[in-house]
C-alpha cells in the first residue's frame, strides 16, 4: 500500500473541474510517445496540481475527466480511459536540461507517474508524479503556457496533440522577434520531430509518408477544430533535401463546436461496447492498415462509429449492424487521413 506523503488534490478540493493546465514548456517540448487519451489523462491530473507542485497526488472520476476535455461517455470510451491509467504507469519522459559543468544540452530520461490507480467498481483515478521529474521541473526555468483541456479533447491524434502543445509553449513570441502580430514559428528537422514524437525509424521511412501522416494531417486537424491557432507548414530545404520543416503559427478567434458535432458527441454516449478486432486476425494487409487507423485515432472512431450505430437498419440483425458501423467508421477515417502504415 502506497504512503501518501502529500495532500490529494480533487476537483472538490478545488471547488470546480479544472478547465486550464499550466504546462511547463519542459513538459511540451519533451520526448514521449503517449497515445492520445494518455495525454489528454496526464494533461487532467497535471491540471489539479497546485502551481508550485507542493502536492503530486491528483484524484478524479471517469466522469470528471470526460466534463474537463469534453470526452464522450460510453463503454469503449471507459475502456480507453481504464488503459491510458495503466499506459501512463509505464510510459516515459525524456526532458531536456542543462549540464552544470559546461552548460550542453542533456537528455535525461523519467517516468511520468511513481503511482497510479483506478477503482473499477467506482471509476475513481488517483495517479502520483514521479518526485523526480517533479524536481527537475522545480529547478528549472518556470515558464508555463496555458492550455484549455476542451481544446486538447477536441484533438484526436497523438500527432495533433503533439505538434498543438510544442506550439503552444512557444507563444510567447508572438510579435516579438520579427514575428507580426498575433504570430510565431516553431522550427525543427525532421529528425527532430521524430524524435520528440517517439516515431521509430521503421515507421513513415519515407520523408513524403512522415511529412503526410505525422505533421500535415495533423496539422489539419488542428486548423478544423477551431481551438484558437491557426498552423501553416513550410518545407526548409538545402538544395533539393528538405531540412526542416516550419510551423507558421498564428492566434485565431476560437470557435464553438458546431451543432453537428454536439450532435455527434450525444449519439456516442451510449453504452454499447464496440466489436472486437485484432491485428492478430486481420487476414489482408489492408485489415491492418485501417486497424492501425484506429489506434491512431481511438476516440474519433468511437464517435464515428456510435453515429453509425444509431442509424435505423431495420432488417439487420445486432450483428450485422455492428459489422456495418465499424466498416462505415473506418472508411470515414480512412478518408479524413488517408492509409497510415
Amino acid at each position: 500500500m502506497q504512503d501518501e506523503p502529500f495532500i490529494v488534490n480533487t476537483p472538490e478540493t478545488l471547488g470546480v473541474t479544472p478547465r486550464f493546465v499550466l504546462q511547463h514548456n519542459a513538459i511540451s517540448r519533451s520526448i514521449h510517445n503517449l497515445s492520445a487519451t494518455a495525454k489528454k489523462l496526464t494533461a487532467t491530473a497535471m491540471a489539479l496540481l497546485p502551481p508550485d507542485l507542493s502536492s503530486l497526488t491528483a484524484t478524479f472520476t471517469y466522469n470528471d475527466f470526460c466534463k474537463a476535455i469534453g470526452f464522450g461517455h460510453g463503454g469503449e470510451s471507459l475502456k480507453l480511459f481504464k488503459d491510458a491509467v495503466k499506459e501512463c504507469l509505464d510510459n516515459k519522459i525524456v526532458i531536456e536540461t542543462k549540464s552544470p559543468k559546461n552548460g550542453k544540452d542533456v537528455w535525461e530520461g523519467y517516468t511520468w507517474f511513481s503511482y497510479s490507480k483506478i477503482d473499477e467498481g467506482t471509476g475513481i483515478c488517483t495517479m502520483t508524479f514521479s518526485p523526480q521529474l517533479a524536481a527537475v521541473l522545480a529547478e528549472m526555468k518556470r515558464v508555463y503556457a496555458k492550455i484549455n483541456l476542451l481544446d486538447i479533447g477536441r484533438l484526436q491524434s497523438k500527432y495533433a496533440l503533439r505538434i498543438f502543445e510544442i506550439a503552444k509553449s512557444y507563444e510567447s513570441l508572438a510579435g516579438k522577434d520579427g514575428n507580426e502580430s498575433d504570430t510565431w514559428y516553431v522550427e525543427r528537422s525532421v529528425q527532430e520531430f521524430r524524435t520528440l514524437f517517439g516515431i521509430p525509424d521503421e515507421v513513415y521511412q519515407e520523408t513524403k509518408r512522415f511529412r503526410q501522416f505525422a505533421i500535415e494531417n495533423p496539422v489539419k486537424e488542428i486548423n478544423n477544430a477551431g481551438i484558437g491557432m491557426e498552423i501553416k507548414t513550410e518545407g526548409v530545404k538545402q538544395g533539393r533535401n528538405l531540412k526542416a520543416i516550419r510551423l507558421n503559427c498564428k492566434k485565431t478567434p476560437r470557435k464553438n463546436p458546431a451543432k453537428r458535432d454536439r450532435k455527434k458527441k450525444s449519439e456516442a454516449t451510449g453504452q454499447l461496447e464496440l466489436p472486437g478486432f485484432s491485428s492478430k486476425n486481420a487476414d489482408s494487409r489492408q485489415e491492418k492498415e485501417l486497424e492501425h487507423l484506429k489506434e491512431l485515432y481511438p476516440t474519433e472512431f468511437t464517435e464515428l462509429y456510435q453515429a453509425e450505430l444509431s442509424k435505423a437498419r431495420p432488417y439487420a440483425t445486432d450483428e450485422l449492424k455492428q459489422i456495418a458501423a465499424e466498416a462505415s467508421a473506418l472508411a470515414e477515417l480512412k478518408e479524413r487521413h488517408g492509409i497510415v502504415k
